[in-house]
């Protein structure tokens, strides 16, 4: 062995004077190091360690290495000779990215296999080695990483595993006590080494058998802006394999990532949508998006300019709205206005070229920051950037317009004319040619999908001409298959130039916001809505107005009018008449709102309400070729509709529609009736039959076929074919012979219902309904009665509805009424101390110091107000205060109550009174009437007693104020002074005041402070459950009005339960996920010792766990100084 070991000296020398002089200290440099690496750690002396260096971090490396240099020429090389080592090479190769293929590849992978082995894989020398040199090893191994042979080596090492146990170790250490800059560093260091491994796809799985990936969902949580962008980095390069999605979108970091999205900056957001557009291929991750309310966040992230983020929330949308949920609860936040915006393309946008590897390169090695991530990009990449963003909006509305509302509001915005425009070709260069192509497969998708619904069509037949129209119909109705649309676009871009031309001036044609051409009276038209058997009806707007209604041209000389102008003429003057009688007659809320008729060249028209929505007929329609059908309990609830605004007409107030048809019902949100186009509608006389023979064929009665005399019932029997059609989607009267028709209609043939869809009762009422005989069928009443068990438990819901709605009124009345109370009793205490003994007027000072507290509170100068003088002013105006308008305001803003509730509480302000004064006047109890009289019960009133009524005066000669002040003292004569002298106040009676606006303003500031936190982590309850409260606190239907009254209850501990809508369902789901409803325990004096969410969570319970949350994040160590002027800046345990 001593041989072969001069042998091998020899021929290491022998090496050496081969190589270059700079080489050959490099190889000696590397051979050091591995001869220190090899040393067993019960061997080793580990190094002390200079403390410059031990302070110092992997960014600071040029630091080191001159740290490095002074050492040896000082001696001290020996005293840490692997710590310097280490820093030499991670200085010296920093730049090597190909270390299998350098010189020296045999040592540098001797190197990496005693770093791994000796080093992270050594519990011995992991367990006594400094933070710091641990640092230096994971750089090292952060710096031959780079090389993939090396990650191989990795895996065949196990080192694997051992890097995911330190990761967690760690994690832990960090997201426990926040960590040194070590302990980040090392953090950062390793979590880009996971991203380098799952950037290969042979290595994802070995990650995630490491249990790497639930170690990089905790660090979601971390503070630490780097450790943050690591972990989503190593994430999302994890998430590209669908084995390691699933396994990831098993845990809870929805939220996490939501969090990021609503709170973090833009590289953060950035790389969070990229990760979640990759995890919500998994069911349970939309699922999730869903539950934890992610819709109104991403919609706000559509307001970024940034191409990369909005390309990536974009295609979130695209699969979350798979979901009819949520496709509704985007149009209901705007997202499909956004949407169209975007395609717009006015918005200049901004790029940059960083990838997953770039960024994870720049955040290992410290300089992310200042990564210029907003580089400017070449017009054409930006235009192409921009080209797979308006591919990827197509998507989004092609899957929202599955929904027929959506569809309807798509229309409604321009959408048709937006999209369109995307078709046209334009001059690209042969590399961006792929992805416009791509945006008009996308395009004309989402056009086939708009043109599915029968109301969209007449505006496609004016956009193609007829070979291009004849393919684009033969697609089909709702293909997602993108590939269909290729013959469509090819055959498209082969027109002559002149049609295409065409095609862009028809596109134009239907532009929405156009300069409208056409004005009916003082209406512009905007578009056409539809047409029906008598006209058609139109969008149209006011010339002075903003608000769109609907308007209806009825062709006069359509048959059923009269055969001559005569006829004509009357009946005319008849329909008109009863317009009038309905417009002024109807309210209800199934009954459209009429507003003007009015004649113009032969033509009638109808102004009416806009409905928002869709037609019955519509819907049959789209069900129809999605091959679906209704739900009976929508069939149930469309239909009991139907029925009270029928009964409202016909028992209320006498009117037969006469035209009841499924394109006279509208279907608003949540399927709300409307029904429309009484412009046939009759208003007869009790006990009297109508004659004339009006309506739509189809769902004509018999006696109106027959034309015999008929009445209300005639409605009864359109809506049982209405009934009939939601069941079958076809009408229950069909044929292409008009004679055959009416044959069937007189005769009441008609194919049964299927049987085993719906119940009987469906079968019942439409046999019932459809009773040839108009004496044998039932009236709306007795309709009404054959379902009222299902009316019933429709009036239910609306009824238990209703009850919440007025309980939560009356809640929120006795709020007010209790705000009101304490805010006059305050009033009084400060007039009646300012009266009787609290302030203190010296005899030459002469105001009341409650006159300064006013000037204070309202931002007026002192002596504005004046009091009125005489004695008599003392009794008559003890508790009668005339305030400023100002003052009034405020309280009236305070307290948020009208008018008409405060003279309820005997509290007026009338608001006609002279220069702007407003009068309040406080309620005297009897104990403040004892009290009037007991004090007024003294001899003599002393000089620091002053009394009056406030008043502001404003002279007649340049509005000047003049202010004078009188000093009451017994009987005697007042002396002015004035305005301008100040006030003296006696130190004795000067105390320090706490505020209780103050407070309320700590708590919620302590509140927003929580929710500011980095995300919590997914088993930290307490976070969540503060989370979610402040949420309830600012949500769209809380109450402003009600937070003041929220944070007292906090401060003071009650023990009140917290209202039921702060448990939402993403609060059960969350308990569900975490296995129960327990939070953590709690030791002290008065506290549960667990908190149980069967009955609900407490005021006390919140303010405990507020409390406990900051005193885990440091708050109250951070911010010592925060509150050194406030007695209430501390810890806040609510008492019993």
């Amino acid at each position: 062995m001593p041989d072969q070991n001069k042998k091998g000296r020899k021929t290491e020398k022998a090496t050496e004077k081969k190589l270059p002089r700079t080489a050959a200290r490099d190889y000696s440099d590397i051979k050091r190091l591995l001869s220190l690496l090899n040393v067993q750690a019960s061997k080793q002396q580990l190094p002390a360690i200079n403390t410059e260096i031990a302070q110092g971090s992997h960014s600071d490396s040029q630091q080191h290495s001159s740290q490095i240099h002074g050492c040896r020429s000082r001696g001290y090389w020996q005293e840490s000779t692997e710590a310097l080592e280490l820093d030499a090479f991670s200085v010296n190769y920093n730049n090597e990215r190909n270390f299998s293929k350098h010189p020296q590849h045999k040592l540098f992978l001797e190197i990496f296999t005693a770093l791994v082995k000796n080093r992270l894989a050594c519990r011995e020398w992991v367990d006594r080695a400094p933070s710091i040199h641990f640092l230096r090893t994971l750089i090292c191994l952060r710096l031959l990483m780079r090389d993939p042979c090396y990650q191989e080596v990795l895996h065949q090492l196990r080192g694997i595993e051992s890097l995911a146990q330190h990761l967690e170790i760690t994690a832990d250490e960090y997201i426990v006590n926040g960590g040194e800059q070590h302990t980040v560093d090392k953090l950062v260091n390793m979590t880009y080494i996971f991203q380098k491994l799952s950037a290969v796809k042979e290595q994802r799985e070995r990650v995630i058998d490491s249990g790497a990936h639930k170690t990089l969902v905790k660090l979601l949580a971390a503070r630490d802006n780097n450790v943050l962008l690591g972990a989503l980095l190593a994430l999302t390069s994890l998430v590209e394999s669908p084995e390691c999605r699933e396994k990831i979108s098993e845990l809870n970091l929805v939220e996490n990532l939501l969090m990021i999205l609503h709170e973090y900056d833009l590289l953060s957001k950035r790389l969070t949508a990229e990760l979640l557009r990759l995890l919500c291929a998994e069911s349970q991750v939309k699922e999730q998006v869903k539950v934890y309310e992610g819709v109104p966040v991403l919609l706000t992230l559509l307001h970024s300019d940034h191409l990369k983020l909005l390309w990536s929330v974009v295609w979130i949308l695209v699969q979350i709205c798979e979901d009819p949920e949520i496709s509704v609860e985007i149009r209901i936040w705007g997202g499909i206005k956004q949407l169209l915006h975007i395609l717009q393309g006015d918005r200049n946008f901004v790029s940059d070229r960083s990838s997953i590897g770039s960024l994870s390169s720049a955040n290992a090695a410290g300089r992310i920051q200042q990564l210029s991530l907003s580089e400017d990009l070449s017009p054409r990449e930006i235009h192409e950037n921009t080209l797979s963003l308006q591919a990827a909006c197509c998507a989004a509305l092609t899957e929202l317009v599955l929904n027929d509302t959506n569809a309807y509001q798509v229309v409604q915005e321009n959408g048709i004319y937006v999209i369109g425009k995307l078709i046209l070709p334009s001059k690209q260069t042969s590399s961006m040619k792929g992805k416009a192509n791509l945006l008009q497969y996308y395009a004309f998708r989402a056009l086939r999908f708009l043109f599915s619904m029968e109301r969209n069509r007449h505006l496609f037949k004016r956009l193609f001409p007829s070979n291009l129209f004849e393919i684009f119909i033969d697609i089909g109705h709702y293909v997602r298959d993108i590939n269909a649309y290729e013959e469509l676009v090819a055959k498209f871009n082969s027109l002559p130039q002149d049609e295409i031309r065409q095609i862009a001036e028809n596109i134009e044609s239907i532009n929405q916001n156009k300069t409208p051409r056409k004005y009916i009276g003082n209406y512009a038209i905007l578009d056409h809505l539809g047409s029906g058997a008598f006209g058609s009806v139109f969008k149209v707007r006011k010339r002075s107005g903003q608000n769109f209604l609907a308007m209806k041209e009825v062709n006069l000389h359509n048959p059923a009018f009269g055969k001559d102008k005569k006829d004509r003429d009357k009946s005319v003057e008849n329909i008109v008449s009863e317009l009038t009688i309905i417009r002024e007659q109807l309210y209800h809320p199934n009954v459209v709102r009429y507003y003007r008729t009015f004649l113009e060249n032969d033509r009638l028209y109808i102004v009416m309400e806009l409905i928002e929505g869709a037609p019955l007929g519509e819907h049959f329609n789209s069900l129809k070729e999605k091959k679906q059908l209704f739900a009976e309990e929508r069939i149930w609830k469309i239909f009991i509709q139907l029925c009270l605004a029928l009964r409202y007409l016909h028992k209320e107030k006498r009117i037969v529609h006469r035209d009841l048809t499924p394109n006279n019902i509208m279907l608003g949100e949540k399927d709300k009736v409307t029904i429309t186009d009484f412009g046939l509608a009759k208003q007869k006389q009790e006990s009297s039959k109508l004659t004339s023979v009006v309506g739509t064929i189809l769902y004509s009665c018999p006696e109106v076929v027959k034309s015999e005399p008929y009445g209300e019932k005639a409605d009864v029997w359109a809506a049982g074919c209405i009934l009939y059609q939601m069941a079958t989607l076809n009408p229950p009267f069909y044929s292409s012979n008009m004679l055959s028709l009416a044959t069937k209609i007189v005769e009441a043939v008609y194919e049964p219902l299927p049987e085993g869809i719906y119940s009987e009762k469906v079968t019942d009422t439409v046999k019932r309904c459809l009773t040839p005989d108009s004496e044998a069928r039932p009236d709306i009443v007795e309709v009404s009665a054959m379902i009222s068990d299902i009316m019933m438990k429709y009036l239910d819901s609306l009824s238990t509805h209703q009850l919440a709605l007025e309980k939560k009124l009356e809640r929120e009345r006795q709020r007010t009424q209790r705000y009101f109370i304490e805010a006059n009793g305050n009033a009084l205490s400060y007039h009646h101390y300012g009266h009787f003994g609290k302030s203190s007027l010296s005899s030459s000072s002469g105001a009341a110091s409650f006159q300064s507290g006013f000037s204070e509170s309202t931002n007026l100068p002192i002596g504005e107000y004046q009091p009125d003088s005489g004695e008599s002013a003392c009794d008559e105006s003890l508790y009668d205060i005339t305030f400023p308008k100002e003052v009034c305001s405020e309280l009236d803003d305070e307290l948020d109550i009208s008018e008409s509730s405060n003279n309820v509480f005997g509290y007026s302000c009338p608001s006609s009174l002279p220069n702007g004064v407003r009068s309040q006047q406080f309620p005297v109890s009897s104990d403040i009437s004892s009290q009037r009289r007991r004090y007024h019960s003294h001899s003599s009133i002393s000089s620091n007693h002053v009394t009056g009524t406030l008043k502001r005066s404003v002279s007649a000669s340049g509005g000047e104020r003049q202010n004078q002040t009188k000093d009451i003292s017994g009987g005697s004569g007042c002396k002015s002074r004035p305005a301008s002298a100040g006030i003296a106040v006696s130190p004795k009676k000067v105390r320090q005041i706490s505020d209780p606006i103050q407070q309320i303003l700590i708590q919620l500031y302590k509140i927003i402070y929580i929710t500011q936190l980095p995300p919590a982590l997914h088993d930290n309850l307490k976070r969540r459950v503060i989370e979610r409260y402040k949420k309830s606190l600012f949500s769209i239907q809380s109450n402003p009005c009600n937070l003041k009254s929220e944070m007292k209850k906090l401060l003071q501990g009650s023990p009140e339960l917290i209202e039921s809508k702060f448990f939402t369902a993403d609060f059960n789901f969350l308990l569900h996920s975490l296995g129960g409803s327990t939070l953590v325990p709690d030791d002290r004096t008065g506290i549960p010792s667990n908190f149980e969410f069967e009955e609900g969570l407490t005021y006390e319970q919140m303010q405990t766990m507020i409390e406990e949350v900051l005193e885990e994040s440091g708050y109250y160590n951070s911010t010592s100084k925060r509150y050194h002027s406030y007695p209430w800046g501390i810890k806040n345990y609510p008492t019993k």
